[in-house]
Order: structure tokens, then sequence, then C-alpha cells
């Protein structure tokens, strides 16, 4: 006999599990000390300041001596924790891709070196000049109508007005559309106002790349390459004029809207969308989903508006800009010259054998990351953070569970949405299969175009009713992590999982201090100000009572306002709203984390002795901040204000412990000291 679950007794069965008896150890874990410089326990103390106290600039206070003794290396903007540990990541990739240990061919790392082999091998590159462009810069050049121009912007070499994706929607995959995305470049120019600002420096770097693009084209074999060139700056300038602003940009129910293809065209009658749809293998697809609508809409105008032979012009420079990396020697000195040297005030190029490790592991870094994954990650350590993983989940329920502010119904959904939650940790459990792309040792152009297709076949392959299976969208070796709002799922890569952010047999406080809390963060981007909008499903949903949601918001613009009041340099403030989400998942992260460590603690039993001097709440807060540790000119600092959704790394530390009780009692920080809040005003959510 079949029984049918209610979504309520599946909820039910969640939480029980969730707060099923665990347990108890009677002794603690066995930990090791830890070498090099944060040894023995975790916490660099050789960089606390004499000078600072804490509750004046705790961020300052742990992190200005390392400031101090560390230069931004040559090459670097800025420099910070991630920085390093990447460094380290990339060393271990080396040592993978360079092993020369062969295999069979078409094994994982018989592919990872013939990749690199060909990268590398700049004289078959010269050998071959352009030759492995030609069939498709012919194509641009035949390109006689808007239909032909659609076409090719559909390859995924190429640069395109429309960026293109699959993603799931209402419990289904669809194809997106929208106007910006940075993994599907658009534009030369860094942002809009790289093409509108009248400074001579603006003006210079605006002649600089007019003369790199007419270098290209002229390679490319068009006349008029000057005047072309002139021409597509001119293009660029107005595609970027359309393109939304970058507050307007995280505002997810702006972006999301849903429609048939019949609908796209005649919303945004100007493209051919049927052509572009086609040619890109998805022909087939009836509904959509459209974001940055307005942009799209302005694009399509534009793009009819245009002259045909500016979209030739425009895409033959990109043909080459994307592939920049395997051109023939005098075309990849020009594009340094212009992205390394006039925007960036690089040096020196890199060496070559650097730039064929970034090409693979850009553009096959899921199968580097198996090998990476089988070399580099212990059972130990997955097992250890996956344990982290569980406290930090009951700690978060707990918080939903007490949290006096929100109404049952909303309370239930919540927790609904918390017991849904994915959260995988360190690699795939199923290894995405490159067998059938062929990887040439001696073909570098064609094995990246190859590749590139295959990254759009898997996307594309998601179409199919129940072919999308596990997804991860970072690689194992990234040092990072990502919270996805439409599949309700956390990544906590592998690459993450390094001292000073984790080690599996290092103290908790630290471990919860500094990877616990970016668990945490990405948590509570599910329940951030855009996270809230979305169900358990990842369905666009309003699931929240009047009630809750004034009293949410009402706490996040408190920490608007906090962080609006922060100002490195006379005239220039965070913008706290720009910056939200972020805000409240790391005050998030760090207020859950450290009730997770709590919890740890009581069902792991030892005396919370004290380290370098240091009790365990201390090295809890410490480790935060040493995560963020970090070293930037003003000019970084100025940049992170304007074009990112995090505040300035100090602000993050510093903006997060002022509002945090335990910081307060674990340090003595008292009425005015310059972070002092009164606890009235200390924010809240969850």
């Amino acid at each position: 006999m079949a029984f049918r679950t209610s979504g309520a007794a599946l909820f039910m069965a969640a939480i029980a599990v969730l707060h099923a008896p665990q347990a108890v150890a009677v002794t603690c874990p066995a930990q090791g000390a830890l070498t090099g410089e944060f040894a023995p326990n975790g916490i660099d103390t050789s960089t606390i300041s004499r000078t600072i106290r804490p509750g004046d600039d705790f961020f300052g206070y742990l992190n200005q001596g390392w400031i101090d003794r560390t230069p931004i290396p040559e090459g670097y903007w800025d420099y910070g924790q991630t920085n390093v540990l990447m460094a380290t990541v990339d060393a271990r990739i080396r040592g993978l891709v360079t092993a020369g240990e062969g295999g069979a061919p078409g094994s994982p790392a018989r592919q990872v070196q013939d990749a690199y082999a060909a990268f590398r091998d700049t004289a078959a590159i010269d050998r071959r000049g352009l030759e492995p462009f030609r069939a498709g810069l012919d194509a641009i050049m035949r390109a006689g109508t808007a239909e032909d121009v659609a076409r090719r912007m559909a390859d995924p070499s190429s640069s395109t007005l429309f960026a293109i994706n699959v993603f799931p929607a209402e419990g289904r995959w669809l194809v997106h559309l929208d106007q910006q995305n940075q993994s599907q470049p658009m534009l030369g120019l860094p942002n809009r106002e790289a093409y509108e600002q009248s400074d001579a420096a603006s003006a210079a770097n605006r002649a600089a790349y007019e003369a790199h693009i007419a270098t290209l084209l002229a390679a490319a074999g068009m006349a008029d390459a000057k005047a072309r060139a002139a021409r597509v700056v001119a293009l660029e300038a107005r595609i970027a004029a359309n393109q939304w602003d970058f507050a307007r940009l995280r505002d997810r129910k702006a972006n999301y809207h849903p429609m048939t293809v019949a609908e796209l065209t005649r919303y945004a009658p100007g493209f051919p969308w049927r052509a572009y749809l086609q040619a890109r293998g998805v022909g087939h697809v009836t509904d959509i989903v459209l974001g940055t609508d307005t942009a799209v809409q302005t694009q399509a105008r534009l793009f009819a508006a245009t002259p045909l032979d500016d979209w030739r012009a425009y895409l033959a420079f990109h043909w080459l800009r994307n592939q920049a990396d395997v051109l023939p020697q005098a075309l990849r000195d020009s594009n340094w010259a212009f992205y390394g040297q006039t925007l960036s005030n690089a040096k020196a190029p890199p060496p070559r054998a650097e730039v064929a490790l970034r090409l693979v592991n850009g553009a096959m870094g899921h199968l580097v990351g198996r090998l990476y994954a089988e070399r580099h990650v212990t059972p130990e350590t997955r097992a250890a953070a996956t344990e982290m993983v569980a406290y930090l989940r009951k700690a978060f329920d707990e918080r939903l569970s007490q949290a006096a502010w929100m109404d049952e119904p909303t309370r239930a959904e919540a927790r609904a949405k918390l017991a849904a939650m994915t959260l995988k940790v360190g690699y795939p459990k199923v290894w995405r299969d490159y067998s059938g792309v062929a990887i040439q040792s001696d073909d570098a152009a064609g094995n990246l175009r190859r590749l590139r297709q295959s990254d759009w076949d898997i996307q594309r392959q998601r179409l199919k009713p129940g072919a999308a299976g596990e997804l991860w969208y970072q690689t194992p070796q990234t040092v990072d992590a990502s919270y996805s709002v439409l599949m309700n799922a956390i990544e906590l890569p592998a690459g993450y999982l390094q001292p000073p952010y984790f080690d599996a047999a290092a103290d908790p406080a630290v471990n919860f201090g500094a990877i616990g809390a970016i668990i945490g963060h990405e948590m509570g981007h599910g329940f951030d100000d855009q996270g809230i909008i979305y169900d358990s499903r990842g369905r666009l949903r309003g699931w929240w009572s009047d009630a809750a949601l004034k009293t949410f918001h009402d706490r996040a613009q408190a920490l608007v306002d906090q962080y609006d009041a922060f100002s490195p340099y006379a005239g220039v403030h965070v913008n706290g709203r720009q910056t939200i989400g972020e805000t409240i998942a790391d005050l998030s992260g760090v207020s859950l984390s450290y009730r997770a460590w709590q919890m740890y603690m009581a069902d792991h039993p030892c005396a919370d002795t004290s380290r370098d001097g240091l009790r365990g709440d201390q090295r809890f807060f410490l480790a935060w901040a040493q995560a963020w540790r970090y070293a930037a000119p003003e000019s970084a600092i100025r940049h992170v204000i304007k074009y990112s959704y995090h505040a300035p790394t100090p602000y993050r530390v510093n903006g997060v412990v002022r509002n945090l009780d335990a910081w307060y009692a674990a340090f003595g920080v008292k009425p005015g000291d310059a972070l002092y809040l009164p606890p009235e005003q200390r924010v809240r959510i969850w």
C-alpha cells in the first residue's frame, strides 16, 4: 500500500533528525599543534598590536603587525589572507599539472597534462598564427544580416549583448537571459565610468584601448582598422550607458521575469532572439527567465539601430580578445600592454608557465579539482568540516526557534528552509566527465574553444528532465564559499579547508571563528534581504508575514545606518545599502558560529584552557579577524566601496564584533572605546 507524505510531515521528520540526541564524547577530540606562522594553536600572536586596543580597532589590533611586515607583492593591487592561501593552492595545482606522470589517453591526469603542454607551447602557437581563429573570423566577416550577427554572438567563445545560462526556477531548469554577467564578456573596459569619465587618465586609457582594438582588427584583416576601432569604443560606450547600476543588479525580484520566447520577442523586438537561441542549441525552448529586463529591451533597440559593420568589428575584436592567451606573440604582447601594463600597472607579463596553469585551472577546473581532492583532501578533513556544518545548522535552528519577533507560520517556513538547505563540503560526489572533450597537446586554441563549448553543453543538458544531478558551481580547489538561492545550497570547496581557516586537528575555537563563521555567512545568505524572498525549494514567493518582515527590515536598516557611518577617508563613506546582504551574512555567520562552538564544546567536554594566554572566546574572535587580514592602498579601498557588495575588510571585522555581546565580554570593551555600542543599539538578526 502506498502512502503519500505531507509537506508538514516531511518538515517535522527533517527537524526530528536535526534534533536527534547526539552521543556525548567523554574526551576532547585529539588536537595537534599547527606549524608555521599559526603555530601552535591557530592564531598568529606575533601580529597582536601593543598600541591598538581591541575596543578601538579590533581588525588593527590583530592585523596591523601583519600589514606592517607584509608588502603587497608585485602584480597585486591589494593583498590578503585569501591571496596567501590561493598561492598555496596554486603551488599544489602546479605540482599536479606539471607532474609528468602521464596516464592512459583520455584519463584525467593525461587530459590535464596535454592541455597544459598545449597552452605552454608558445612556439607551436606562434607557428599556427591566426589559422586556428580564421574560421570564426571569416564567419563574422560574412555576417550579412542581423540574424547572422546574432548567430555569431551565440558562440561560447564570442562576446554577446545578452548573457545566457541555465538555472532552476519554479521547480524546473530554464534558460535565463540577462544583460550583465561577468562570466560572459560584453565590454572591453571595466565599467561604465571607464567610458564616460573625462579626466586625463580615463581619456588616455580609452585612447590606448582604441589603439589595441585597431591592432587586433588589422590582424584580423579588416580594412580601416583605426576608424572601426573608434566605432567599437563608441558602441561599447552606448552598451555601458544602458546597463543597470550596481545597486539595482542585486535586486532579485527586479531580475526575475518568467516569460515565453514569444513574449520576449514582443518585449524586446530589436534582436533576433530565435536565431540566437537556435544557434546556441536551445531553439526548442518555449519559456525563459529574463533578468535586467529594461536593459535587455534597451540593448535590443541599440542592436537594431547599429550598422552591421560595427557589430562585425565588435565581434572580430572580441573573438580575438577572448582568446588572447593563445594568440600569436605580437597580439599577446598588445593585449598585455593594454590590460596588464596600462590598466593594471603591471611591470612585466607573467611567465608563460603561470599563464598556462591559469588557463588549465580556469578551463578544466573540475578535472583539476578531481586530482586536487584525491591528493590533498583527507577523509578526516571532510568529516570534521561536515561535523561543523551540522553544529551550525543546529545553532541556526535554535535561533529561528527562539526569535520572538517571528510569528509561527513564518518561523515554520524558515525552519523548513533551513532543514532543506543542502550543504556540500569539499568536492562533488560525482565528478564531471571530460572524456568526450578532445584535448590535444599541440592545439591550444582548439582546446580552449572545445572546453568552453563543453561548459555550455553541460548547462544545456540540465534542460532534460532528471538530468541535473548534483551541481557544483565552484571547483574543489576554489578558495571561497557560496550560497545559491535558486538551489538553496551551500558550497564549501576544499581549497578553503586549510589553516588559518580550518584544520581537522586544530583548536575548535579557531576553526569555528574562521571557517565556521564563513559557513555561517553562507547560511546567512539564505536569510538576508534577498534570500528571504525565496522559499525552501528556491522559489521566489512571499512567505513572510507583514509584521515579521517589517521587524526584519527595521533591524537591517539599523545595520545600514551603522555601515553608512564608516568613513575611511574624508568625504568617503561605506554604502550600507549596497553592502547590506553581505553585512547581514557576516553578522549572522559570526553570531551563529559562536553559538555552534558553544554547542560543540558542550558535546565534547574538556577544560577551555588558555592557549598562548588566550581563552577560547578570545581565540574565536581573533580567528575571525585573522581570516580577513588585508593590506591595500587607498585606491583599492575606494574601488571596493564603489564597486563591491562587501564593505572594506576592516569594517567586515569591526562592524560585526561591535554588535556581539560575547565580544565585549571576551575583550573587556567598555564605554569610551571607539567601537563600543550601547546594548540597545547592537543589532541582532539571526
